[in-house]
C-alpha cells in the first residue's frame, strides 16, 4: 500500500498530465524539432478531440493517487462510492475516446490509449475489490494489483505519448493479406499445373478436394501423438509445395505407409 500513494502520484499522474498539457493545442509537438506538416489536418483534429479525454483521465488519476490509501482503509461505503464514481467517468472517457475515428496513422496511438483506459479500469476494480475484503492482506493483495495496472497505464500513456510526438512511428500497419481457404489453394495448384485444360482442371480439383476429405478424417481417426498422426505429418510435409498441400500424393503416401506397418 505504501507503494501505490507515492509512486502512483510520483509516476502516473505526472505523465498523464505531461501528455494532456503537451497535445492541447499541439504546440509542443508541432514547436519540436519535427517538420511544421508533421500532422495532417485530420491528425490535428484527432488529436485536438481526444485531448480533453486524456486530461479528463489525468485528473481522475490525480484524485485516486490522493484519496487511494485513506479510501481503502477508511468506511467500506464511501470507498466503494467513491471508486465507483471514478470507475463510472473512466468508461464515459473510453466510450467517448471510441466514438472518434482515428486517422490511419494514429491508429496505434488510438488503440494504446484505449488500453491504458482498460489497465485504468482493471485497477479501479481492484481498489474496489479491496474496500470491502476485511482480511488485510487479500486487501493488501488487491490494492497491489491495482497499482500494477497503473502503473502499465502509465507505460502504455508514455507509449501513446512517444507514438504522438514521433508520427513516423506510428504509421498505420500494412493490412493483413486475407488468408486463402483450402478451397482456393487447391484451385490455384490445379489451374497451374493444367492451364489450359480446364477439364483437366476439373478433375484435379475434384481429386484434391477428395483427398482433403480423406484426409481429415484421418486425422479425426489418429490422437495426437500416434504413430499414424507422425506419419500424416511426414508425408504432409514431403508433399507440401510452398503453401500449398499435395493432398492426393499425401494420402497415398500415408496409405502406403500405413499399409507398410
Amino acid at each position: 500500500m505504501n507503494r501505490t500513494n507515492g509512486e502512483i502520484s510520483g509516476i502516473f499522474v505526472p505523465m498523464l498530465l505531461l501528455l494532456a498539457v503537451s497535445i492541447l493545442t499541439l504546440g509542443a509537438v508541432l514547436g519540436a524539432p519535427a517538420k511544421a506538416d508533421t500532422f495532417d489536418n485530420r491528425e490535428k483534429i484527432y488529436l485536438k478531440d481526444i485531448t480533453p479525454i486524456l486530461y479528463e483521465l489525468s485528473e481522475v488519476g490525480k484524485s485516486v493517487s490522493a484519496n487511494a490509501v485513506s479510501l481503502v482503509h477508511g468506511s467500506p461505503d464511501r470507498c466503494s462510492y467513491e471508486f465507483g464514481y471514478y470507475q463510472g467517468i473512466v468508461e464515459s472517457l473510453k466510450t467517448r475516446l471510441t466514438t472518434i475515428p482515428p486517422p490511419p496513422r494514429m491508429g496505434e496511438v488510438h488503440t494504446t490509449a484505449l488500453q491504458a483506459i482498460g489497465d485504468y479500469s482493471n485497477g479501479l476494480d481492484q481498489y474496489a475489490a479491496a474496500c470491502i475484503e476485511t482480511d488485510s492482506n487479500i486487501k493488501s493483495e488487491y490494492a497491489e494489483r491495482a497499482w500494477q495496472n497503473l502503473v502499465s497505464a502509465d507505460n502504455k500513456i508514455r507509449q501513446v505519448n512517444s507514438l504522438i510526438t514521433s508520427p513516423s512511428v506510428a504509421a498505420a500497419p500494412a493490412p493483413a493479406a486475407v488468408k486463402e481457404t483450402s478451397a482456393q489453394k487447391i484451385q490455384r495448384m490445379c489451374t497451374t499445373s493444367w492451364p489450359a485444360d480446364e477439364r483437366m482442371q476439373e478433375y484435379c480439383v475434384k481429386n484434391q478436394t477428395e483427398s482433403l476429405a480423406t484426409l481429415n478424417q484421418m486425422l479425426q481417426q489418429y490422437p495426437a501423438g500416434s504413430p499414424e498422426r507422425k506419419i500424416i505429418q511426414s508425408c504432409s510435409a514431403v508433399w507440401k509445395k510452398g503453401e500449398i498441400y499435395d493432398y492426393r500424393m499425401t494420402v497415398f503416401c500415408v496409405n502406403n505407409q500405413l499399409g507398410a506397418n
